[in-house]
Order: structure tokens, then sequence, then C-alpha cells
């Protein structure tokens, strides 16, 4: 391996290890660390909807974790709002369809990520 290569590689794995600690000391601070690694997952997912123009709801959280039961994907969103994270609140043109927003405090982490 030439002196350049070792040099570049060790560059690399010198960042790849301040990212991961940036990561795992991010991850234990409120409220990341009181989720479980599914409601932080779908956390992020719904985050990322959003950010592409999608609509929050919960029929969406059903077909955003196909392959889980519905009971699953319920009770996941269901940590994240009695964990603060977000707010369900029925439509006001359709009463059959349930909205999904980020709350202050949702808000607040991403903005946090954003600015790292």
């Amino acid at each position: 391996m030439t002196k350049n290569c070792q040099s570049t590689k060790k560059n690399f794995t010198m960042v790849a290890q301040s990212v991961l600690n940036f990561l795992v000391s991010v991850r234990r601070l409120p409220p990341l660390s009181e989720l479980t690694g599914d409601e932080e997952r779908l956390l992020f997912e719904l985050k990322a909807l959003q950010d592409s123009g999608v609509d929050l709801t919960v029929a969406g959280v059903y077909k955003l974790l196909q392959g889980k039961s519905g009971s699953t994907a319920y009770r996941n969103l269901n940590g994240l709002k009695a964990k603060g994270l977000v707010d369900v609140a029925v439509d006001g043109q359709d009463g059959r369809k349930r909205n999904i927003a980020f709350t202050l405090t949702a808000e607040r982490l991403f903005r946090q990520f954003a600015n790292s």
C-alpha cells in the first residue's frame, strides 16, 4: 500500500470514528434516549416523508410499516405521541382520516440534527 493510500485510509477511519462517536452521543440524549429502535426509525421515516411533501397520516404509517402488524405500527405511533414527538388529529374535512404532525419538541430535535 502506498503512503498516500495509507494516509487516506487513516483519515477516513478517524472521520468515521468521529461520526460514530457523535451519533452515539446524540442517541443518548433525550428524547432519542427514550425511544425504542422502532420508534426512532418511524420518527425519522416520517420526517423524510414530510420533507418529500407527503401528508403524514395514520393510514400512511400502516403503509410505511408494511410487514409489521397494524397493532405494532399503531403502538409505535402511540409511543411517539406519548413521548411528546407527534400529535394525531382527526382531519377537519374527512372525519375518517387522522393526520400526524410533529410537535415543537420533534421540530427542535430535527433542527439540532440539521445544524450538527
